[in-house]
């Protein structure tokens, strides 16, 4: 017994004495470590420190040996050319940033109470959470969100009957993250202020709004086809009215690399002389064929100038008698000076 007291002794002196040797082995490598830290540091404040504070000249190795530091010799280098870094583009599934401390209003939108009870039961549902959808809207001068909440609700005896929840009410463009008012801003200011999108675009960043140009161009685009049955209601107007206007002034749009020359056909008329209603119809061309198509079935007084697409119009409603002062002739139901202009 006494020998493994002994013997157990003698391992644990053995260990503290192993221990000593460690601990006094790393405080001498700290110290290192320190030291050869401060050299490094004070040979980078040489190499790259402002001028007045150097003390020795990088360019020459034998002082910096002194600290036991060697410089490579300078090598000689080749020039690189400059390039031009490409900046990074707008992430494609950003297409619109909203701030977050945008004013808000709250719109509940719910089901009728008559439809909150079961038909079947005669016991009212469980409302089992809300949706909450955000739309960003647009009165003159500021920004804010417009909050439907939609409570939802389910019946706990049948829950194989889904869920009901009200509508959202409909807008011009499905699934739309904006409210009509702010599409509308968007075609007054494109249409009836002549500004282009990119500036539309730069207009709303200063209010901490980014709705990028692509998306910008979609809305105006799926609006004009979702105005389209407006549109046809306005021209059958026109059309209807006694006195109709036509024009075709030339555009230019681009056709890469070239700017090519299209037409705008207008139309003015209706029943009341103030407003006239205006239809503008885009043409690749001016070919007598689109004043045809235009005015197709038009039975009334046509107000041009003297081109020949109307001219052509106008001779398949000759009427060889003259009115009773001379001075027009009736061409169907045009009429039509002895110039040659359709009045």
């Amino acid at each position: 017994m006494k020998n493994e007291n002994h013997t157990s002794l003698e391992e644990l002196k053995k260990a503290n004495l192993l221990l000593q040797n460690y601990k006094t082995q790393n405080s001498a490598l700290q110290n290192e470590i320190q030291e050869l830290k401060d050299q490094l540091t004070w040979l980078k404040k040489q190499i790259f420190g402002k001028k007045s504070e150097r003390l020795i000249d990088v360019k020459n190795s034998e002082q910096l040996t002194l600290i036991d530091f060697e410089v490579d010799q300078e090598e000689e280098t080749n020039p690189i050319k400059a390039h031009t870094r490409k900046v990074s583009k707008i992430n494609k599934s950003e297409k619109i940033k909203i701030p977050e401390d945008l004013p808000t209003e709250e719109i509940i939108l719910d089901i009728p109470e008559e439809e909150k009870i079961c038909p079947e039961t005669n016991k009212p549902l469980v409302e089992i959470g809300k949706e909450i959808s955000l739309k960003l809207a647009h009165i003159p001068g500021r920004f804010y969100i417009k909050k439907f909440i939609r409570p939802k609700y389910a019946n706990a005896q049948k829950p194989e009957d889904g869920i009901k929840i009200a509508s959202m009410p409909d807008g011009i463009i499905p699934k739309c993250r904006v409210d009509e008012s702010l599409l509308s801003d968007i075609l007054v200011k494109k249409f009836a202020d002549h500004l282009p999108l990119y500036r539309i675009n730069e207009i709303f960043i200063r209010d901490q709004i980014y709705i990028s140009r692509k998306l910008l161009s979609q809305w105006v685009v799926k609006i004009g086809l979702a105005l389209k049955p407006l549109y046809d209601a306005m021209q059958k107007k026109i059309l209807a009215s006694d006195n109709v206007f036509i024009d075709e002034s030339p555009v230019n749009i681009l056709d890469s690399p070239k700017v090519k020359q299209a037409y705008m056909w207008i139309l003015t008329g209706g029943k009341l002389k103030t407003p006239y209603y205006r239809c503008y119809n885009f043409k690749l061309d001016r070919k007598h064929c689109h004043a045809e198509e235009l005015l197709k079935n038009y039975k009334g007084v046509l107000h041009s100038d003297k081109y020949g697409a109307y001219e052509k119009l106008a001779q398949k409603y000759i009427d060889d008698k003259p009115c009773i002062d001379g001075s027009y002739m009736t061409i169907g139901s045009f009429e039509y000076n002895k110039e040659g202009d359709v009045k």
